[in-house]
């Protein structure tokens, strides 16, 4: 069944209007192609009683442009996102493993001071670290702290 361009419009919106409760801007890239076929339908280049032409044209500028986002647009629009579950302010606190800590093994660990109102810590290394050592924190991905030898 072959759509009217306003239905290809509708489509398209709904589509993209996903987006919002489905994220990671891949179904966008559905909806444009939706609105692309609408405004090809439209203006007579897609014939409007060829439904296989308007299908055809709709998945193939999708994936034109999802794949035109993935390769090239996503790293220029993408560089500046902060990454909001590391905690930069949490860089060179110290404290003292009370677990033994291997590598793809976490332990715990516990901070000389409280921070964020908590004191023991899940912890994971790159090195071995001994129950008792004393330890900083280099990075912090989200409750779990990256920790090194002092």
């Amino acid at each position: 069944m072959a759509f009217s361009p306003v239905v290809w419009l509708a489509i398209g919106i709904i589509i993209m209007a996903c987006e919002i409760v489905m994220p990671g801007f891949i179904i966008f890239w559905f909806g444009a192609g939706g609105v692309l076929t609408a405004l090809f339908v439209f203006i007579g280049v897609i014939p409007g009683n060829s439904a296989e032409w308007q299908w055809i044209f709709f998945f193939l500028s999708s994936f034109v442009l999802l794949g035109f986002w993935q390769i090239f647009l996503r790293k220029k629009f993408q560089s500046g996102v902060v990454d909001l579950s590391r905690d930069a302010t949490m860089l060179n606190l110290r404290g003292r493993a009370i677990t033994k800590i291997v590598p793809g093994i976490p332990g715990e660990v516990e901070l000389y001071t409280v921070y964020h109102g908590i004191k023991k810590w899940q912890a994971e290394s790159a090195e071995i670290i001994e129950a008792g050592d004393e330890v900083a924190v280099c990075d912090a991905n989200g409750i779990k702290l990256i920790v090194k030898h002092v």
